[in-house]
């Protein structure tokens, strides 16, 4: 449980660096592209991880029917996240949406190195 909560914090760190980012060197509308962008990203993980954390003593058998439930879960909350971003927000600027949101997934493979040992 340790790591998938390491994994998103730094997925919500990354997230939080890039906005800054983008608000420091082009402005607002950016940054409030940037954060749905990384929010894109780490809401679907954070839903992964909630499966994962409430069947964690199940068998092994279940455990994986959750793993692929949860999968699939992940992956059609991102599909509705960005269709509900780019279909209801007017001004959304792609570069940093898309910028921060695969900034945000990178976080996870930098995780794997990081954490490691957890």
């Amino acid at each position: 449980m340790r790591g998938l909560l390491a994994v998103l914090g730094l997925q919500v760190l990354v997230l939080g660096v890039v906005t800054l980012g983008f608000l420091l060197f082009s402005g607002l509308a950016a940054a409030k592209s940037a954060a749905i962008g990384g929010a894109i990203a780490v809401v679907p993980g954070a839903f992964y991880a909630w499966r994962l954390i409430a069947f964690r003593n199940a068998p092994a058998d279940r455990l994986l029917r959750v793993h692929f439930v949860a999968e699939a879960g992940k992956l059609t909350l991102t599909f509705v996240l960005f269709a509900v971003t780019f279909v209801w927000i007017r001004d959304v600027s792609v570069i940093p949406l898309f910028a921060a949101y695969i900034a945000t997934l990178m976080a996870y493979w930098l995780a794997l190195i990081v954490f490691k040992r957890i």
